[in-house]
């Protein structure tokens, strides 16, 4: 990453942790720079996964230790606002049928929570793999899931796709989102690697990071320095 590149995200990371949404809650990138958010209560019962196998290899890994973390997924509904989002990839060997999402996060403000999912192909222009944004497979709004809890403690969403999403054997990526405008959420991050490394968007740009796109030839790694290797996912 270059120097200026460096100076701008420290400058935005500035301007952004100044910012108040209407509970008077900063809007930082990671989920352990929060301070002082008290959510909804956490669900108390279906944290624990249940014994079934994920799809397509997916698996969540560990949490990151000793701290862990989780980088924004949100998108606040207006339209020119925050819409960032992370990128996990997963493989098909075979046809396979995607009814359901789980992830891993922190601070959503409701319980439930309404969510974005989006599957879109890969993308292996410029010489990297990532997903491509012109591409979508499946896409689904305001898909219902757990949400509440406070960072550190994390909430296993569970988002049961309205409409299965069919996908011939190959590689995709999968984008979560809350879409809510008193967000926003986290999505848990792993050094467990499963597949190519974790991806990063900012539509609009506001953390000016510049990664506008998935299928920008940057990784997480390079849109903000941050060496966390893959998001907490599995597909069912």
């Amino acid at each position: 990453m270059s120097f200026s590149k460096i100076m701008l995200l420290a400058s935005t990371a500035a301007f952004v942790s100044s910012a108040a949404l209407a509970g008077g809650h900063s809007v930082p990138l990671r989920a352990s720079q929060v301070t002082g958010f008290h959510g909804v209560k956490a669900p108390t019962r279906g944290q624990s996964l249940e014994p079934k196998a994920a799809l397509c290899g997916t698996g969540f890994g560990a949490e990151l230790s000793p701290t862990p973390d989780g980088l924004i997924g949100w998108n606040d509904t207006s339209g020119s606002g925050y819409d960032t989002g992370g990128g996990a990839d997963f493989t098909c060997s075979a046809k396979t049928k995607i009814k359901s999402v789980w992830v891993y996060g922190y601070n959503a403000p409701a319980n439930p929570e309404q969510y974005n999912v989006t599957i879109y192909k890969n993308s292996t222009s410029g010489g990297s793999d990532e997903g491509n944004d012109s591409k979508v497979v499946c896409s689904y709004t305001g898909v219902m899931g757990a949400g509440g809890g406070s960072y550190p403690t994390h909430v296993l969403s569970k988002l049961n796709l309205p409409t299965a999403c069919k996908v011939k054997p190959g590689k995709y990526w999968v984008e979560v989102q809350d879409n809510d405008p008193n967000g926003p959420w986290y999505w848990e991050m792993t050094n467990d690697l499963s597949g190519t490394k974790a991806d990063w968007v900012d539509r609009n740009n506001l953390f000016g990071s510049g990664c506008t796109a998935l299928n920008n030839n940057e990784y997480l790694s390079d849109c903000l320095g941050y060496t966390y290797a893959d998001y907490m996912m599995e597909l069912h």
